[in-house]
């Protein structure tokens, strides 16, 4: 606490000396609000007990943002996106104004609804617009109607899809529009995604220059926000290449698209100066569009473990702990590490399943086999967070039970699955082969760290194996339609892991199968028996 005081000292100091290019008040109720910390995106002053802030800005950055003290939420530009941020639209060596004005809110008990990879694209093909419409928002809605207190939503990036921006005519200022054309029923916060980058533009210094709409729409690229005990940070950590000439080519897009999940230097260096004005007791909670941590080591998904060690050392200060929030890999995810134990990794589904392609009229599945959905968060001051994830179709839902004997049955029946193994029987998982015969499967994508899974046929324990099969919804609603219509979209010759997927042989097709599920302290935390046969259909709800 001491070294909060000195900082803020400093700050407001310093604030009242120096030279200003962007000067401005923050304001409640007409009234001045001291303390509250403004930042171009490099330097960071506090407000002083006139409210008024001065940054001697060279403006690089493009913006100047308040980082919003907790009890308070910035008015909203347009009931949509809280107005923390303005442009900068002077030159650097031009004073410019801009005030910022609070209201008061109760954070004492808050919800977070966490949206990844919406993928809006215009496609009729996949008709995602309507869907999202009138599968996705009503259940937004329903949540956001029931849930206590003030409630926020988080988009954890790629709010569109950079490669039909042109083809079907639907860029980042169009999924905006989208969003406030349906009302969205929450303040909506930012992170930028790969995809959100403008595919026209290449050459030098272009991560800045591609990520200008996404900017535009939804603000910088780092800021942070404080809700009730807790200190949220919002951190663009795609960098991106987009190699002209290269890659898939369609309308509007110049390069390969390609970019690296990297934090800048700017921004270590701005994050150190945000984390020196927390509290050490404060709960840290990281959005970020690539996961920091990811259980499948995937290369190109996560960040280099030289900047995760140096992220930590940012944050070690901080005895409660960071969460960090990402999306990317359309997939349920969440993930401790024996090197980092202060730091939580929670990678969120997609909202858009696997970006749509599951078939109209078909529920919407993850590319790990789940159902569609997000994760929601209720924080309460002094007591630990609760998560719950929400289907669209089923409300909270955390695993589907695979009998592989009705599995097979339908692989053996499908075109596709035959087709698909003329093409890649070395490398694709056939469950129509004898081997399968009286197994059953598990996909429990609410795995949580220390979380075991039992199974019991006839009151005995069954040997259950945490394997990395593919989830067979997923190849036939996904990969099965590629293989059959390779027009636009490659067929994938390697099957796809599951790494919360769990097997176990039975002694005959028809005995019953009770599944239970522990929590690392013991708890009970699902029980459910499946009588067998156990019917197998990704087409029906």
């Amino acid at each position: 606490m001491k070294r909060i005081a000195l900082l803020v000292a400093a700050c407001l100091c310093c604030a009242a000396a120096m030279a200003a290019s962007v000067c401005g008040r923050v304001i409640c109720d007409g009234a001045p609000v001291a303390g509250v910390a403004v930042s171009d995106g490099v330097s960071i002053v506090l407000t002083g007990d006139d409210g008024r802030y001065a940054i001697d800005s060279d403006k690089s950055g493009g913006y100047v943002f308040v980082i919003t003290p907790s009890g308070y939420i910035v008015r909203s530009i347009d009931g949509l996106r809280p107005g923390f941020w303005q442009p900068l639209y002077l030159p650097a060596e031009q004073e410019e104004i801009h005030d910022f004005v609070l209201e008061k809110q109760d954070q004492s008990r808050y919800t977070v609804i966490m949206l990844a990879d919406m993928h809006l694209s215009n496609d009729p093909a996949r008709d995602d617009l309507n869907r999202f419409a009138n599968e996705v928002m009503p259940v937004i809605r329903r949540v956001a109607a029931a849930s206590p207190g003030p409630v926020y939503s988080i988009n954890l990036g790629d709010t569109t899809h950079d490669i039909y921006w042109a083809e079907f005519n639907f860029n980042e200022s169009d999924g905006l529009r989208l969003l406030q054309d349906l009302n969205y029923p929450t303040p909506l916060y930012s992170v930028m995604g790969n995809h959100d980058h403008d595919p026209s533009v290449v050459g030098e210094d272009v991560d800045r220059r591609a990520g200008w709409r996404e900017r535009d729409c939804w603000g910088p690229g780092q800021y942070s926000v404080n809700i009730g005990d807790d200190h949220w940070i919002f951190l663009d950590n795609i960098y991106y290449v987009n190699v002209e000439g290269k890659g898939k080519k369609a309308p509007g897009v110049r390069g390969d698209r390609s970019y690296n999940c990297v934090l800048t230097e700017e921004q270590f260096a701005w994050l150190e100066k945000d984390l020196s004005l927390v509290d050490e007791n404060s709960r840290i909670y990281i959005c970020t569009h690539c996961p920091v941590l990811f259980s499948g080591r995937d290369s190109g998904l996560l960040m280099p473990g030289k900047q995760v060690k140096r992220l930590y050392s940012l944050l070690t200060p901080f005895k409660n702990g960071t969460t960090v929030f990402s999306g990317h890999i359309h997939r349920n995810d969440i993930v401790d590490h024996p090197d980092y134990p202060l730091l939580h990794q929670r990678s969120c589904p997609a909202t858009s399943g696997i970006m749509w392609t599951t078939p109209i009229g078909w529920p919407l599945y993850g590319s790990d086999g789940s159902d569609a959905g997000f994760w929601v968060g209720e924080y309460a001051s002094g007591t630990a967070p609760v998560y719950r994830l929400e289907t669209y179709l089923y409300g909270e839902k955390y695993f589907r039970f695979y009998d592989l004997n009705e599995v097979g049955a339908y692989y053996r029946a499908s075109e596709g699955v035959k087709r698909q193994q003329e093409l890649y029987s070395d490398t694709r998982m056939d469950y129509g082969q004898k081997k399968w015969r009286n197994h059953v499967m598990l996909n429990y994508w609410g795995w949580e760290p220390g979380d075991t899974v039992e199974m019991y046929e006839k009151g005995k324990k069954l040997k259950v194996e945490n394997t990395r099969y593919e989830d067979p919804t997923k190849n036939i609603a996904y990969e099965l339609p590629r293989v059959m219509n390779p027009y636009k979209h490659s067929s994938k010759s390697s099957r796809d892991v599951t790494y919360h997927m769990y097997a176990a042989k039975t002694s005959s097709a028809k005995t019953p199968v009770t599944v239970r599920v522990f929590a690392a302290d013991g708890r009970l935390k699902f029980e459910k028996t499946f009588q067998r046969p156990y019917s197998f259909d990704p087409s029906k709800p």
